[in-house]
């Protein structure tokens, strides 16, 4: 039984052997940090600043009172 589990194994170690030797592989680590990176300073660039945050806050909490007696 212990056979059984372990051939996939050793034969999917052999073909990833044989594909990183003769194929041009990907570095998926490199590629992953790269687009950490990129989605980083994406978020940076576009990251809102305090002033509007708090201008924006400022605003919604302003309410408007109006007096419907005065209205005739």
């Amino acid at each position: 039984m212990g056979c059984f589990r372990l051939f996939p194994f050793l034969l999917g170690t052999a073909v990833g052997v044989y594909a990183a030797q003769n194929y041009k592989v990907p570095d998926l680590r490199r590629l992953a940090c790269h687009g950490a990176d990129t989605a980083r300073r994406y978020e940076e660039e576009h990251r809102r600043k305090p002033d509007d945050v708090g201008a924006r806050k400022a605003k919604e909490a302003q309410v408007k009172i109006t007096d419907d007696d005065d209205q005739e």
